[in-house]
Formats: structure tokens, C-alpha cells, sequence
């Protein structure tokens, strides 16, 4: 009711009937509005907004055509921003250990080598070119506190020249000359323990360093010299030359330096082709830590056996202490550094050969099949590949049985044993149509019946500029340089143990040919190490250490320098 009266309320009023009219179409009411006049001012402004809006879209239009058109995907390049110089680190292994026994996927126990055993770390830093040195120590990995300082931060940061800069083969550095430059030295410090070599950067750059560590025992299962550079950490590398037959020991040790947990997965490659192990994946190393892995609990039984080491989050150090074990009497010890990454040529130096008479009757005991040299061979990935082998000695080149040509297979790491070289130290320069990494495995005895000791030369890169020796004191030392094609020329700047540089000495190496240099001979007893500059063709290097008065050998390579001041390119877009 209510509803009906509201209704009717409405037809009363003057609106309501019109809007009646409207709903039923009349037809005066829709005359009225089309013939009803425009007001003036109304019309005016309506032909106004027409014409400003014809104009805006002529300026549109016009300005499309002089002026370059802005994209959704535009990026605008700025200059290149200087990256804040960080730390040298050099991450050290730690003493060669006996196995007690283990869990696979977890770490094994250990006891001592031999009431013999002795492991100890050398160093050396450079300065900058005014003589200045950086803060640098020697710590213990983890919680166990600075072993050595090797010099004090300054009292003030100076403006000097990078420190990285090399002396040349006139003893001229980037900056400055060998005379107003100096090092730090760390003869000898005794090691538990890893331990980790930290330089601070000096003049807005990296600080040129590097560490040994040795290890020798002359008695105990362990006997032998096993010795490796302080590794830079990374996020990829290679290790090739284990075994883990009976009697054959390797464990992987991998060290975290860095502040970032680190995730690690293993790519192994055996005798006959990849192997998948499921413990080889996502394996944890903390910050600050270690761990260490029996590769016998992921790829039994393998007599040669590659590693690919990749991690995720905190770059790592990796190493593998092989041992052998024939019977009852030791058959030496060493630790597997990092090889070159795979590519289609590698070169190896440092390999010494035992007199081939010597070599055989060792090789021919029972249980010492493997007791020889040869090289290794890791194909990653493909189909079998055809490897060819050139060998260069001091006196030119030698010839391998069938040319040193033979096939690789792919995914696995296949064997050429090096007779019919007589004893003296040799490069290789081996070839392949498809990428690969190579080592070769060296063994030294006195007699048969006698314990010998063995070592890895691994495959490693040209030699460039600022690369820094370090010469292990109580050791035997030689250089071994080598050349596959052309001439090149080494510098190398002696370093005392006080910390002085000394007229460097230039060695030249002729293509096809391998130069050994006795550091004591070169430069006196007192050297504790060089820096090493290369110019002409490329040129590769390697240190061989041995123990005076007996059997044991060591091979390890010479560190690259530190990489010099980076920018980061920094790119805006939208």
C-alpha cells in the first residue's frame, strides 16, 4: 500500500509525468530535445577541445618521427665499477693420516702416520713496490687461532702501487724496481692440522702469495715425502691420479675457508666409464670446516680413478691423499693436487724417470704391477677419442712405443705406461680431438724389496707473470720448465730468507726440449723461493721436491699469480 501511494504521489508532479512521456517514447517530448537550441558559451568550448586535441596528436606524431622511440626492453650502460680488492687466501692441507676405518658418507678416523712424521708449512708474500707489507698470517682452520704472523698491517693504509706487480726479467716491476721491494718469509711452521695462509690487500690490491705444506715420514705405513701448494678455494676443479684397489688408499679431503655453508657434488670417472654413486651428492661442508671422504666407499676397486669436484654456496680447497700399502711394506704417499680443466691439449713437466733397468725390477715384484710410470688420461664426456703423446727431454725428443698414439675411452680414465724412456726429467705434450685432463703417476725406489714412494705430475697451465715459488726448507728442489713449440724465456727473481729480492735470472727454453734448474745452483742456499715471469711461447712448470739421502718424491705445480683489479660492468634497464 504504501508503494502505490508513492507511485501515485509521483504522477502528480510536473517531472514525474514527463519522465512518464520519455519512458513511452512521446513523440513531442523527443521533438522538444532535438530542436532545442546549443548554448553558446557550450559550443564554443566543444570546437576549442576538438582543435587542442588535433593539435596534441600532430605533436605526437611529428615528434615520433625526429625523436628515437623508447623501448620497454631499454638498457642503459654505465662505466665500469671498480671491485674492492679482497684477500690472498691459500687453503693448506693438513698432515698425511692412516686410515682406521670408516663408514661410507662419513669421516673416516685416523691415527698418526709414524712417530717420524713431520709436517710443516713455507711461505712467502710480496710487498708493494714502495716495500710496505700487508697484514698476512698463518691460522689453523676452525677455532685453533694464528700459528705464525708473517707481517703486521701497517699503521696506515699507504697509496702504493698493486702489489701483485712482477718484476720482469731486468728485475723492473709495473711499479717500481727489485730494489725498493721486499717479501715476507715463513721458513718453516710445523702443522697439526689444515691450516689457511690469509694476505691483506695493500694499495687497493691483492697481495701476490703462496704456501707448501710438506709431509715426510721415514717409517710407519705412511712412509714417504707427500707435499701441495695452498690452493686458492674455487667453485669447480679436477683431481686425477687415485686408486683404490686393495692396498690403495684415497681420501678426499675438502676444506672450507670461506664464511658460506658449502654443498658439494662428485662426478667420478673409473677404468671403464662413469660411476654413479649416490653418496656423491649434496654433501654439506660447513663454514670454517673440513670433511673428509674414502673414495673406496663410492668407487671400489678402480686403479685409476678421476674426481670432478663441484660446489655450490663457499668456494672450497680440495686435495686427495693417496697412499699404497704392498703387504707389509709401505709404497709411499702423496696428495693429489687440482689438475687443468679439460680441453683438447695438455702439457705436463716434472716428470722424472728412474733408470728403465731400475724401473723394471721394481715394477716386476708381485703386488707391484702399478709400481711404474705412466700416464693418465681422464675423457670426460663424448665417444672414445684418439690420443697422441709427445715426450721432450733435455735433450730433445723422445720417442714412446707406437708413437705414443693409443685411444681413450670416453667417461673413464684410461692408462699409456712411459717405457723405454731413459731416466732423466721430461714434458709431455699430449693432444686429443676431444677435451680431456691428464696426470702422470712417477715412482721412485732404491732396490728391489725396498719400500718406494711414488708421485702425481698433473696437468697444469702456461706460465704468465708473478708467479710465486716457494721452496720448502730441509727438501731437495729442482725446476723443471718445458717448451712444445717455439722459444720462451723465464725470469726468475730470487727471494732470501730475510725477505730481500736479488737480481733475477733468465732462463731460456727452446721448443722441444725440457730445462731443469737447481735452485742452489741459480741462486745460493739461502733462497727461499722466486718469482717466476714468462715471455715468448707458452710455457710450462712444475717443482720437483725429494728427500735427501733417500727415496721419497713429490711433484707439485707452480701457483698462478693473483688475479689483478677487476671492475664489474653494471648494466640499467627497464
Amino acid at each position: 500500500m504504501a508503494e502505490e501511494t508513492a507511485s501515485n504521489n509521483d504522477a502528480r508532479k510536473p517531472e514525474g509525468r514527463a519522465a512518464r512521456r520519455l519512458d513511452r517514447g512521446d513523440p513531442g517530448q523527443v521533438r522538444a530535445r532535438r530542436t532545442r537550441p546549443r548554448p553558446p558559451l557550450r559550443g564554443a568550448l566543444g570546437l576549442l577541445a576538438g582543435a587542442a586535441i588535433a593539435l596534441l596528436a600532430a605533436a605526437a606524431i611529428a615528434a615520433g618521427t625526429t625523436m628515437p622511440a623508447v623501448s620497454a626492453g631499454k638498457k642503459v650502460n654505465l662505466p665500469p665499477a671498480p671491485l674492492p680488492a679482497g684477500q690472498t687466501v691459500g687453503s693448506c692441507p693438513g698432515p698425511a693420516r692412516l686410515l682406521e676405518g670408516s663408514d661410507a658418507g662419513t669421516d673416516p678416523q685416523f691415527s698418526p702416520a709414524s712417530s717420524s712424521a713431520n709436517s710443516a708449512v713455507s711461505a712467502l708474500l710480496l710487498s708493494a713496490p714502495g716495500g710496505q707489507l700487508p697484514g698476512s698470517t698463518l691460522s689453523g682452520l676452525g677455532q685453533n687461532g694464528v700459528l705464525a704472523t708473517l707481517a703486521t698491517p701497517p699503521a696506515a693504509p699507504a697509496n702504493q702501487a698493486p702489489a701483485s706487480a712482477a718484476p720482469s726479467a731486468s728485475g723492473q716491476g709495473a711499479q717500481g724496481t727489485a730494489e725498493n721491494r721486499k717479501a715476507a718469509v715463513l721458513p718453516v711452521q710445523t702443522v697439526t692440522g689444515p691450516s689457511v695462509l690469509r694476505a691483506d690487500p695493500l694499495g687497493g690490491a691483492r697481495t701476490s702469495a703462496n704456501a707448501t705444506m710438506a709431509f715426510t715420514a721415514n717409517d710407519g705405513d705412511l712412509q714417504g715425502l707427500a707435499a701441495a701448494n695452498c690452493q686458492t678455494p674455487s667453485n669447480d676443479m679436477w683431481l686425477l691420479g687415485a686408486s683404490t684397489t686393495v692396498g690403495r688408499t684415497a681420501i678426499l679431503d675438502i676444506a672450507n675457508t670461506s664464511a658460506t655453508a658449502a654443498t658439494i657434488n662428485l662426478d667420478l670417472y673409473g677404468d671403464k666409464g662413469p660411476i654413479q654413486a649416490a653418496g656423491a651428492r649434496g654433501l654439506l661442508v660447513p663454514a670454517g670446516s673440513t670433511r673428509a671422504i674414502v673414495l673406496a666407499g663410492l668407487a671400489s676397486g678402480q686403479q685409476n680413478l678421476a674426481v670432478r669436484l663441484k660446489s655450490t654456496g663457499g668456494p672450497v680447497a680440495a686435495t686427495i691423499q693417496q697412499s699404497v700399502l704392498r703387504g707389509l711394506t709401505p709404497g709411499g704417499v702423496e696428495i693429489l693436487e687440482p689438475v687443468a680443466a679439460p680441453a683438447l691439449r695438455q702439457a705436463v713437466t716434472g716428470v722424472d724417470v728412474q733408470d728403465p733397468a731400475l724401473a723394471a725390477a721394481l715394477s716386476g715384484q708381485s703386488g707391484y704391477q702399478d709400481a711404474s710410470s705412466a700416464l693418465q688420461v681422464a675423457l670426460p664426456s663424448g665417444s672414445d677419442a684418439v690420443v697422441q703423446v709427445r715426450v721432450y727431454g733435455t735433450g730433445g725428443q723422445q720417442s714412446l712405443p707406437n708413437g705414443g698414439v693409443f685411444t681413450a675411452k670416453a667417461g673413464a680414465v684410461t692408462e699409456l705406461p712411459l717405457t723405454g724412456l731413459q731416466a732423466g726429467t721430461y714434458t709431455l705434450d699430449v693432444r686429443s680431438d676431444s677435451s680431456f685432463t691428464a696426470a702422470v703417476r712417477l715412482v721412485h725406489g732404491s732396490k728391489a724389496g725396498e719400500p718406494v714412494d711414488f708421485a702425481s705430475a698433473g696437468a697444469s697451465s702456461r706460465l704468465d707473470s708473478g708467479q710465486l715459488i716457494t721452496l720448502p726448507r730441509g727438501l731437495g728442489s729442482k725446476l723443471s720448465f718445458g717448451v712444445a713449440d717455439g722459444r720462451a724465456r723465464v725470469s726468475l727473481t730470487p727471494v732470501t730468507e730475510d725477505g730481500q729480492l736479488l737480481p733475477a735470472k733468465n732462463v731460456d727454453v727452446a721448443g722441444g726440449t725440457t730445462v731443469v734448474v737447481d735452485p742452489s745452483q741459480l741462486a745460493g742456499n739461502s733462497v727461499a723461493g722466486f718469482i717466476a715471469s714468462a715471455t715468448g711461447d707458452s710455457v710450462y712448470g712444475a717443482q720437483l721436491l725429494n728427500v735427501k739421502d733417500g727415496v721419497g718424491l713429490s711433484v707439485v705445480g707452480i701457483p698462478r699469480g693473483v688475479a689483478t683489479a677487476q671492475d664489474a660492468t653494471v648494466v640499467l634497464g627497464y
